[in-house]
């Protein structure tokens, strides 16, 4: 019974810090005049050269919604997108542009974050680590 109880309260506190963090994201994203999805692609797509297809089944979403996306990133100019020689693919890589956002919002999202934790000791920040990775790695081992 101490189990469940235990499990119910770490859910509750997770629930919690998702809700905190998404919180906080969104708000620096509305900031810099990001989106969750501009924001998301550029890490999908990192330093590759990716087709649709790729891109579809790396990021688990549905390829209309990729492809609205990803068009809506080459209006942006964050992407560029070129024709294999094969016609039949389409290319997209992140330009200079695409990499100085996402490393804009990576720094003001670090910035935040030490701000966060700034009372903390190199202790608690190191076991708060370990126990995330812990939780994560159980995650994944559960969902696979």
């Amino acid at each position: 019974m101490e189990n469940v109880k235990n499990a119910i309260q770490l859910l509750d506190k997770v629930t919690e810090l998702n809700q905190h963090y998404k919180y906080l994201t969104d708000h620096l994203m509305h900031e810099l005049g990001l989106s969750h999805s501009t924001i998301n692609l550029i890490e999908f797509i990192g330093e590759e050269e990716m087709t649709l297809k790729e891109i579809t089944k790396k990021s688990r979403l549905d390829k209309s919604t990729v492809s609205r996306q990803m068009n809506a990133l080459v209006r942006k100019e964050l992407v560029t997108k070129t024709t294999g020689t094969d016609k039949r693919f389409v290319y997209f890589k992140l330009n200079d542009q695409a990499n100085k956002v996402y490393s804009n919002y990576q720094l003001k999202l670090e910035e935040k974050f030490k701000s966060i934790v700034s009372g903390w000791t190199e202790e608690e920040a190191h076991m708060l680590t370990v126990l995330l990775g812990r939780l994560n790695r159980s995650m994944n081992n559960r969902m696979n």
